[in-house]
């Protein structure tokens, strides 16, 4: 399954490690946005334009976007954007962040919490099972194939519309009403969204899977995402952070992201049907030795 482009705000905080001091200097044509600007730009929902954007390291390396795709961050690294003469942001610089970087990124998430993204619209409620099987195909199609172009910003905004909608104005549906993948379709659109439209719809996905509606599973992996975008310790092992890229620019050295209480991972996981960790890190080389406690 193809990852998904949106990057809400183009807060792309990857984990690349730059060995040189040397200062990348984009194009004379490229101006640097202030802390100001990226404040507004956040309040207002301006979105970069991922297809046509340049990522760079400090010492003026591309970083493909395939690469940038794969891969979670944490506020350990920043970037710098820079825009045209018409605003337009043509390039991100990713560098280690220092304090000033957080504080600033918590101005910027703020001022993006500060508006719902998506307003609810009027949906019919008596057609819920159809809504949802589009909606379920809409968002699968675009990424069951190799081709980044089948990828469109647009359906990924229609389809929260529909969704944040049809809980609004309807209720969250249950598997009396609707089939599992028409049930699934609320979870893919929601894991695929911002993170404040994960936070904010989180409870009735939760909900859900304690109710057999959802896949417990599922849910345990977004509220894994929303507490490594709001960096705060996961809980069930699920993010993994990449420390650098190797020449063909795919993300390198695999680490578990902040896990809360590790001793009692297994347990949790468990709880919600997933396996135990050691065996999931295994996948990715990484070596897990807490012992686990009952």
């Amino acid at each position: 399954m193809k990852n998904f482009k949106k990057h809400i705000l183009g807060l792309i905080i990857v984990t690349l490690i730059s060995c040189n001091t040397e200062k990348h200097k984009p194009a004379n044509e490229l101006v640097k946005l202030t802390d100001l600007e990226l404040i507004e730009r956040a309040r207002q929902k301006k979105f970069v334009d991922i297809e046509k954007i340049v990522y760079k390291n400090e010492k003026g390396e591309i970083i493909t976007h395939d690469s940038i795709q794969k891969i979670s961050g944490s506020g350990d690294w920043a970037y710098d954007q820079y825009s045209d003469s018409i605003g337009t942001v043509k390039e991100l610089v990713i560098r280690k962040s220092t304090k000033q970087d957080k504080a600033l990124f918590e101005e910027i998430i703020k001022a993006f919490n500060s508006t719902p993204l998506v307003k609810a619209v009027d949906i019919d409620c008596t057609d819920k099972a159809n809504i949802l099987e589009r909606t379920h195909d809409l968002d699968q199609n675009m990424r069951m194939t190799d081709d980044d172009n089948d990828m469109d910003q647009n359906i990924d905004e229609q389809n929260l519309i529909t969704i944040v909608s049809l809980i609004e104005k309807c209720g969250m549906p249950t598997l009396n009403e609707v089939s599992q993948k028409q049930m699934n379709a609320i979870w893919l659109v929601i894991q695929h969204s911002d993170n404040a439209h994960r936070k904010k719809y989180f409870p009735h996905l939760k909900m859900a899977a304690e109710n057999g509606d959802l896949n417990k599973a599922n849910v345990a992996l977004m509220e894994d995402r929303i507490l490594l975008k709001d960096g705060k310790p996961q809980i069930y092992g699920s993010q993994l952070l990449a420390t650098q890229f190797n020449a063909e620019g795919e993300p390198q050295n695999l680490e578990l992201y902040n896990l809360e209480d590790p001793e009692y991972v297994d347990k949790r996981r468990k709880e919600v049907g997933l396996g135990p960790l050691k065996e999931y890190l295994k996948q990715s080389g990484i070596e897990f030795t807490v012992k686990q406690k009952d």
